[in-house]
């Protein structure tokens, strides 16, 4: 074979190793994806590591007892509330089933919580009676208002995603999580056909695998770069929220998505030493 004839195969086995490599990226991205972001059990994860139902319960008691006051009902009767009632392990149990409803895409326009409001109006009862009120009628009808009331801005916080916007991305989410797999699956077909173009170009090992660590160094370098730039830079921590808890929950999942990402950078990254280690084998070999 020519020098010319030699230079063209090299430059056409170039570009197949770059679509290689791609299809790599779109094979392990899709998987990553599939397993992370577009995953219910990874959001609830991330919402179990996050300090989410400390920090609302937090705020809760703040608008709790502004409401309290309102209603001349002292601070110190929420303390109770929120050490029985209102506990962050109850907002974390709530906020999970409304994340797994948001990806399965039936988000709901409230949490149930009847048993919440049934407590709530129990230790209203106690606290007017300890302030001496008689629990008539109109009183109980009244403390019911208030625990319904409380209950409703319970919801108000925990039922974030009710809202018409995000109803319609739920669906959105739903319809198209499957296309993470499909991504993957498509990336591997893409890949199969590259390899076996790339062995037929070639009859010893050691000229394909050359080609082979080139496609899956170079998208270990383009599965790496991304997610670890925007890791050191934190775009996860830069997101606008002012509630301190959704805001840790946004920036959780940002960043757990992005680390799965920059991680999923190891697979080709380990099959990329191992081609390396077969190829100086067939090197030796022809020494």
């Amino acid at each position: 074979m020519n020098n010319s004839a030699k230079r063209f195969r090299s430059f056409i086995c170039t570009l197949v190793a770059f679509v290689m490599a791609l299809s790599v990226v779109l094979t392990v991205f899709g998987a990553a994806l599939s397993a992370s972001a577009l995953n219910p059990s990874f959001a609830v994860l991330v919402e179990k590591r996050s300090s989410f139902g400390a920090d609302l319960a937090a705020e809760l008691k703040e608008e709790f007892v502004s409401y309290g006051n309102a209603c001349n009902i002292d601070a110190v009767f929420f303390d109770g509330i929120f050490e029985k009632v209102v506990t962050p392990e109850k907002i974390d149990e709530d906020m999970q089933t409304v994340l797994r409803d948001f990806y399965n895409g039936s988000v709901q326009d409230t949490v149930d919580t009847a048993e919440m409001q049934a407590a709530v109006l129990e230790q209203l009862k106690s606290y007017a009676t300890e302030k001496g009120f008689t629990l008539d009628e109109t009183t109980v009808q009244n403390l019911t208002t208030i625990s319904q009331e409380l209950c409703e801005m319970y919801n108000a916080y925990v039922s974030v995603f009710s809202m018409s916007a995000f109803q319609t991305a739920s669906q959105l989410l739903n319809r198209y999580r499957p296309l993470g797999l499909y991504a993957a699956a498509a990336g591997a077909v893409v890949f199969v056909i590259a390899a076996v173009l790339l062995r037929l170009f070639f009859h010893k090992k050691k000229n394909y695998l050359r080609f082979f660590i080139y496609a899956f160094s170079g998208a270990t370098l383009m599965q790496l770069l991304g997610p670890l730039v925007a890791l050191i830079i934190g775009v996860g921590n830069r997101v606008n929220i002012s509630s301190a808890a959704l805001y840790d929950l946004a920036s959780g999942m940002i960043n757990g998505v992005l680390l799965v990402l920059a991680l999923s950078a190891l697979l080709p990254a380990a099959i990329t030493v191992l081609l390396a280690v077969v190829y100086h084998r067939e090197i030796q070999k022809d020494a």
